[in-house]
């Protein structure tokens, strides 16, 4: 009977569609397209349902409308994230957080002086949370220039628009291998954590750490780590 042929048909289809039964909400700031490291994580951990942001501004408000199970991005978000509890932590040489520095052209910057200086960062947390926040760091009121991606970061060297950047070590390096500029780094006494995760709830967890821990090198490294470790 054709009925019985139909629901033959729909049942196979609703088997065949995988299920999805936890969400991962990702923002880290890289030279990779938001579009493309989705597809890379979804493809490593096929049961979870992946969504990567490419500007802090939409990952806060999502995370707000519709709560995931689980997040991943940099501590400094995490950490002003109050509904999630850190459940791992990225390491690199060993180290769950790096150093960073200001970089300028030419010269370095005058840390007695720097409260005159603009200094571009890429907006990890929205305006006032991102000012006070670098603020607390260099233990002063800096006046900051926020960008939404990483490669906004150059262009506002290479025009004026700022003084310097601030960006840790690791990008200064990738930074600098790609500009003719003479770029400088005046280093600092400031260490920020790496790329975390952390969940809503612990009924995700480990589904979580096993989708992290299958990452596989070029991934981690795009991430800033070369590890993960379990709290």
């Amino acid at each position: 009977m054709k009925w019985k042929y139909f629901l033959s048909l729909g049942l196979c289809s609703i088997l065949a569609t995988p299920v999805l039964g936890d969400n991962l909400y990702v923002f880290v700031p890289t030279d990779v397209r938001a579009k493309v490291m989705q597809q890379d994580i979804s493809t490593i951990c096929p049961n979870v349902g992946v969504t990567v942001f490419g500007r802090g501004k939409d990952f806060r408000k999502q995370v707000k409308k519709s709560p995931p199970d689980a997040i991943l991005s940099l501590l400094p978000v995490i950490d002003r994230s109050s509904d999630f509890e850190t459940v791992m932590r990225g390491v690199q040489n060993g180290l769950t957080e790096e150093s960073y520095v200001l970089v300028s052209v030419d010269k370095a910057l005058d840390l007695g002086q720097i409260q005159t200086n603009k200094i571009g960062v890429v907006d990890l947390l929205g305006r006032k949370p991102m000012g006070e926040f670098v603020s607390q760091l260099f233990q002063a009121d800096i006046k900051l220039k926020r960008v939404t991606k990483q490669e906004d970061l150059l262009p506002l060297l290479t025009f004026g628009s700022v003084d310097g950047i601030f960006v840790s070590e690791r990008l200064f390096k990738q930074i600098k291998n790609r500009s003719n500029l003479n770029l400088v780094s005046t280093t600092l006494n400031i260490k920020v954590g790496l790329v975390s995760a952390a969940l809503a709830g612990a009924e995700a967890k480990e589904k979580i750490v096993n989708c992290l821990k299958k990452f596989n090198a070029k991934l981690n490294g795009t991430l800033g780590v070369d590890q993960w470790r379990i709290l």
